[in-house]
């Protein structure tokens, strides 16, 4: 079992989710975390939500009304504007196309990191035009 980033929206306390698994970006959030440090925008893990990894690894029970750690996310998850996340996002993929950063020491995993950043980006779009937020689950 890997763990993985899926992306979500929130808009007017409801929750989508992407549920393509972005592994590449989780595998890498180290390095993501120094670029976005070096490019002064949101912190790439300060937007990581850990409401579904918890509730996995623990015998805790969902709150009373709740059927799904998604619904415990849009009430005490930590989300970022879409602009906010667009904005880092946008940032993040131009400077990796432009300076051809290597993700990987045996394996460059740089095709899968853009491809996985693109994909967040569309959501994050939403998220912004729907004036919603954003966030990445962590998921196992």
């Amino acid at each position: 079992m890997s763990t993985v980033l899926w992306t979500n929206v929130l808009e007017k306390g409801k929750v989508k989710t992407d549920t393509s698994d972005k592994y590449a970006l989780y595998k890498h959030t180290k390095k993501l975390e120094k670029l976005t440090k070096i490019l002064n925008v949101t912190l790439f893990s300060s937007i990581h939500d850990f409401t579904d990894m918890k509730f996995n690894l623990s015998n805790e029970e969902l709150p009373e009304g709740m059927e799904s750690t998604t619904d415990v996310m849009a009430v005490n998850g930590i989300w970022v504007s879409g602009e906010e996340a667009v904005l880092m996002l946008e940032t993040l993929i131009q400077y990796i196309l432009e300076n051809k950063i290597k993700f990987g020491v045996f394996k460059n995993d740089y095709n899968e990191v853009i491809r996985e950043l693109e994909e967040s980006l569309k959501q994050a779009m939403l998220a912004k035009d729907i004036s919603g937020e954003f966030n990445f689950s962590v998921v196992m």
